[in-house]
């Protein structure tokens, strides 16, 4: 009796001093580790115009999770960031976030994707099976596990600091930044929210919503989902108001735009 008590609070001690360190420092199970061989940049430049099949079994890219889907203003893509380049990866899933945390570290053996472009920026996906598009979503399950595998988690990284017009340009794309000191110019069309939700009862769709901000004399559109968590959200500034925003810098064509991953990080001075 007495040496089955001893194990029983053998057991629950150990329980006890491992389980905290279990539930509040999570690890995926079986995290890879790879060596990179080339950087995100390096990558990119890959692409010259057109849309490029990636064949070489042997390349390897390494970079950390920055974006998340939870707020749902990011729809159907994965960013990832490395101390060269940010890149877009174009996963056919929503609820993304539940499987690549920010600060997660993420390898990509690219064989069997592509290499295109939307609006002049970069992305990574599958085969192009519309003729407007370079790439497509990676819809199979067996083709995502086979090209993005998840390494240990980490600290989110902390944001790019933009504090000039110049900074704001092709390198930073696909980059996690801060904008300091933005002026607020307005938004599209007059809309004082940050997009347009859908609501049945008045029959209004879900619309994209723009708002404008400018670094000095480079502007930047905050490009909101009429489905994000924080689109029917108020500005809550004028002309002329200053603030700190955050977000991801992406460029369709010649504008650079932000995508929020939540209403929290615009910061208002």
């Amino acid at each position: 009796m007495i040496n089955i008590l001893g194990v029983v609070l053998l057991t629950t001690s150990l329980l006890l001093s491992s389980g905290c360190k279990k539930f509040d420092e999570p690890t995926p199970m079986n995290p890879a580790v790879m060596n990179p061989t080339m950087t995100l940049a390096q990558f990119k430049a890959m692409y010259k115009g057109t849309p490029v099949a990636i064949t070489d079994e042997n390349i390897v890219l390494e970079g950390k999770v920055i974006s998340t889907d939870r707020t749902g203003n990011v729809y159907r893509s994965l960013y990832i960031e490395d101390q060269t380049a940010g890149l877009e990866v174009k996963i056919g899933k929503t609820g993304l976030y539940n499987d690549y945390k920010l600060g997660q570290t993420i390898y990509i053996k690219p064989k069997y994707l592509w290499l295109g472009a939307y609006g002049e920026s970069v992305q990574l996906g599958a085969a192009s099976v519309e003729e407007k598009y370079e790439t497509s979503y990676i819809d199979a399950q067996e083709l995502i596990n086979r090209t993005i595998l998840k390494g240990v988690y980490g600290d989110p990284l902390p944001p790019y600091e933009i504090t000039s017009g110049s900074m704001i340009n092709e390198t930073m794309v696909c980059r996690y930044v801060k904008l300091i000191n933005a002026v607020y110019q307005g938004g599209a069309d007059g809309l004082r929210t940050w997009a347009v939700k859908q609501d049945a009862s008045l029959g209004v769709e879900a619309a994209y919503g723009q708002q404008t901000f400018k670094v000095e004399n480079k502007e930047v559109v905050v490009r909101t989902s009429g489905y994000a968590a924080f689109a029917d959200v108020e500005v809550g500034m004028e002309t002329g108001d200053v603030c700190d925003i955050t977000g991801i810098l992406t460029k369709f064509y010649d504008t650079y735009q932000l995508v929020l991953l939540q209403v929290e990080d615009v910061e208002k001075k």
